[in-house]
């Protein structure tokens, strides 16, 4: 059997600390890092939005129960 040597010469390997510039070149952590982001990014809007339309939908019933209500007293009053 044949041993091999392998030369190593500093500063040829390049830094591995900087950051990936493109997609390809991310790790499958930071893939799953930025999806997740995503996903958390669409589920508050998800919730802010049904908040809203929920604060909305009660906004309407009130105003509507006070009309009703008012228009009951009008009518004891007038009646």
């Amino acid at each position: 059997m044949e041993a091999r040597i392998r030369i190593i010469k500093r500063d040829a390997g390049g830094d591995t600390s900087s950051l990936p510039t493109n997609q390809s070149e991310k790790t499958e952590r930071e893939r799953e890092r930025e999806m997740a982001k995503n996903v958390k990014g669409w589920v508050t809007e998800w919730e802010e939005r049904n908040r809203s339309l929920k604060n909305a939908a009660l906004l309407l019933v009130h105003s509507l129960d006070n009309r009703r209500r008012s228009s009951a007293v009008s009518v004891m009053v007038n009646g």
